[in-house]
């Protein structure tokens, strides 16, 4: 009953985002849009994003290897592709990450490492966002203060980012061991999913440096397989938006997005485009092709995974 009060709940707020986006936008203006699109643009948005895949495939393995499980780069982008696969056609994207999670880990039954790399892994790469909204941002200030939505958001991010760090710089004291294993008052109102987290990532020591090079693998991704790939978009849309413009909200528009109050993202992420990037002018009708069309772009690649979920499922 709780999973498909869940459900319920995620659905309902899909749906009044798409209702919204229906009477928002202008749709004849889209679908002209959608016609005038080069192919090329198209084959060279699969080449970026498909770069930007490689690198966090890349990322993944190295988090892995650190936990014991060495498997090729190969069998690494495989399973990113085909958790891809699963994340656009399941409710939630914990279907996913607990196939990529049992893939790498059966072969020599190191379940929990291997979800422990999947789990850093998506840590990671939202940090690594959060940390180039910032940046952007700072670089952006004096518009995206006079934005209160995007001041407050930035302003959340900030926070988070704290948050993150104190924790990491802190993560070997036995304050936090006691929290995870609810030998404190505290403890006792941590839920068990943060309390393995907890003491999961009291593992990654400082001195192999393999969670700062995650972190920049994360940075790498998201400024080629986030930013520039969409980026293919708006040129081939002909949208008049500046580069730093653009760079000031695309990372924040992923954070958003990645909040777990709908289905996939399915109305947030559209709702995100069409009000942060109309902060700059563009055009509703041309931030929603762009979000639709590289939704549909994503999931278009990720069929490429199909044989590799039938086989492995």
């Amino acid at each position: 009953m709780k999973k498909i009060t869940k459900f319920i709940i995620k659905l309902a707020i899909s749906l009044a985002f798409l209702f919204w986006l229906i009477f928002k936008i202008n749709w004849q203006e889209v679908l002209a849009l959608l016609s005038k699109i080069e192919i090329k643009y198209i084959v060279l948005y699969f080449i970026v994003l498909v770069a930007g895949i490689l690198v966090s495939a890349y990322k993944w393995k190295k988090l892995a290897e650190f936990k014991g499980i060495h498997l090729p780069l190969r069998d690494f982008f495989k399973f990113y592709l085909a958790g891809t696969f699963i994340n656009n056609f399941m409710p939630s994207f914990i279907g996913g990450d607990t196939f990529r999670a049992y893939q790498i880990g059966k072969a020599e039954k190191k379940y929990t490492q291997a979800a422990s790399s999947v789990v850093v892994d998506r840590l990671t790469g939202l940090f690594g966002a959060m940390l180039l909204t910032l940046f952007f941002s700072l670089l952006n200030y004096r518009i995206i203060s006079t934005k209160y939505i995007l001041s407050v958001l930035n302003a959340g991010v900030l926070a988070g980012v704290i948050v993150v760090v104190l924790f990491f710089v802190t993560r070997k004291m036995q304050f936090w061991e006691k929290l995870a294993l609810h030998k404190t008052k505290l403890g006792q109102y941590v839920p068990e999913k943060a309390s393995k987290f907890m003491l999961e990532m009291a593992h990654y020591h400082d001195n192999s440096g393999v969670l700062w090079q995650a972190v920049a693998g994360s940075v790498a991704f998201s400024l080629i397989g986030l930013a520039g790939a969409n980026f293919v978009l708006f040129l081939a849309l002909g949208a008049k938006i500046g580069l730093l413009d653009y760079l000031s909200v695309i990372f924040l528009i992923s954070i958003v997005s990645s909040a777990p109050i709908s289905i996939n993202n399915i109305g947030v992420k559209e709702w995100a485009y069409v009000t942060f990037f109309g902060f700059f002018g563009v055009s509703s009708a041309l931030v929603i092709t762009v979000a639709i069309l590289s939704r549909f772009l994503q999931m278009l690649l990720s069929f490429l995974a199909l044989p590799v979920y039938l086989k492995n499922k």
